[in-house]
């Protein structure tokens, strides 16, 4: 119940503050790129907003390393994070439809409005644990993951 309370009460106001960013390469000759298809999106409803996490504890702290806001334009959406430094990278997604920037949640603070994790993962009484939506990024070259929004 606490993993889910974290998930429908803090989602929204972790990404909010990060809005379209591009990461640096700070420095390295080369980085990788992770994409990130997002698909049943319901089109011309609000925008769909995604959250980069280097690691569980970065989740845990609510503290992104990136964020992507893009409108729901059609029923899918590629979502790019270029420059990466090698690791596992986990992304958390939801389709904001009535725009308040939040995630509304129903009865039990159960997710009320389109979510996904990268790898499609999904939990069970709660978000999936870190691990279940990682994606391992390498130093150079493109990663794809698929982010599949369930209500």
């Amino acid at each position: 119940m606490k993993s889910r309370r974290w998930f429908a009460h803090s989602f929204a106001r972790m990404i909010a503050p990060v809005t379209l960013l591009a990461l640096a390469a700070a420095g390295t000759a080369s980085a990788g790129e992770l994409r990130a298809t997002v698909r049943n999106v319901k089109p011309n409803q609000g925008k769909v907003m995604i959250a980069l996490f280097d690691s569980a504890e970065a989740q845990a702290a609510k503290a992104p390393r990136a964020g992507y806001f893009a409108a729901a334009v059609g029923t899918e959406l590629v979502a790019v994070f270029p420059d990466l430094p090698a690791g596992r990278y986990g992304l958390i997604a939801f389709q904001d439809l009535d725009n308040d920037g939040e995630l509304a949640t129903g009865l039990f603070g159960i997710p009320a409005e389109p979510h996904g994790f990268s790898r499609s993962a999904r939990g069970s009484f709660g978000p999936p644990k870190f691990d279940d939506y990682a994606v391992p990024v390498g130093a150079s070259g493109v990663v794809t993951t698929e982010i599949r929004l369930v209500e």
